[in-house]
């Protein structure tokens, strides 16, 4: 069954316990909580913070985490810049485990110069990907590589390029970014469902278009072709709102954030009955 949930991210601002309510009130089913979310990173990151959260909420569940990338890139020309990604990333995998378990996106990361990649930038993934892997070994994580926008120094774009990472390795699963998929393949951005949805467990889900990167779905043409191609697949998994709220020409407040998920869910909600849905309606 298709659960849905939202990015921590969009609470940028707030503290945890209020972004758990703003989903609660907004009807998602689970949250994917950033280990940067701001509040909480510059609070310790301390795990029994949100063990405490997820005792008080019955929902969101946190079933989902994304290990940090702000300031960080395991593929990075410094070496201690790409060792404390892979340090990073791995306390992200132990925190997720000591929370009950879950999914833990990850970013392939990039070439540090804007130039185009080569056997020096797959060498640092490869280094990061073995680390992280023996990290998640015999957890109750699943870790989930993220395909990322067209850029010059950018890794893991192309539906192609997802493949061959998930197929030499075959413990790792996929986070399918939508408006990813759009800006990188604005013909077909559903060849990644065709090429790699068996391995596809969180489907982070907002506009690809460049005028609105990263804001909502519902009731738009890109909605109605998400949720079309997700019938015709079958998918079963997560579904997360990622949204970025400076995206949106106006400064929005903790209730215009709420009001937005809930609106989001509503168009959404067909998904949670059985995996598929009807026709949507514009």
């Amino acid at each position: 069954m298709i659960r849905l949930g939202a990015s921590s991210m969009f609470f940028h601002e707030y503290q945890p316990g209020e972004i758990f309510s703003a989903l609660q009130t907004a009807g998602l089913d689970y949250v994917e909580f950033w280990m940067e979310t701001p509040e909480f990173w510059m609070q310790g990151a301390d795990p029994r913070n949100l063990l405490d959260l997820m005792q008080q909420f019955s929902s969101p569940k946190l079933l989902a985490m994304h290990a940090p990338i702000f300031d960080l890139n395991p593929c990075s020309f410094n070496p201690g810049v790409a060792r404390l990604s892979i340090e990073y990333t791995c306390r992200c995998v132990e925190m997720m485990d000591s929370l009950g378990g879950g999914v833990v996106t990850i970013h392939p990361g990039k070439r540090t110069a804007k130039r185009p990649t080569g056997p020096l930038d797959r060498a640092r993934l490869t280094a990061y990907l073995d680390a992280v892997g023996n990290a998640a070994f015999g957890t109750s994580v699943t870790v989930a590589l993220e395909n990322m926008p067209p850029a010059v120094n950018a890794q893991m774009v192309t539906p192609d390029a997802v493949r061959r990472i998930l197929d030499e390795y075959s413990w790792l699963s996929f986070t399918w970014d939508y408006a990813h998929a759009v800006a990188a393949v604005p013909t077909d951005p559903f060849s990644f469902l065709s090429e790699c949805g068996d391995r596809i467990v969180n489907i982070h889900a907002s506009s690809g278009r460049a005028a609105s990167m990263h804001t909502t779905l519902a009731g738009t043409e890109e909605g109605v072709s998400l949720l079309t191609e997700l019938k015709r697949f079958g998918y079963s998994g997560l579904v997360t709102f990622e949204l970025e709220d400076l995206n949106f020409g106006r400064r929005l407040g903790y209730e215009d954030k709420i009001g937005i998920l809930a609106k989001e869910t509503g168009w959404f909600s067909q998904l949670r009955s059985c995996g598929c849905i009807d026709e949507p309606a514009t």
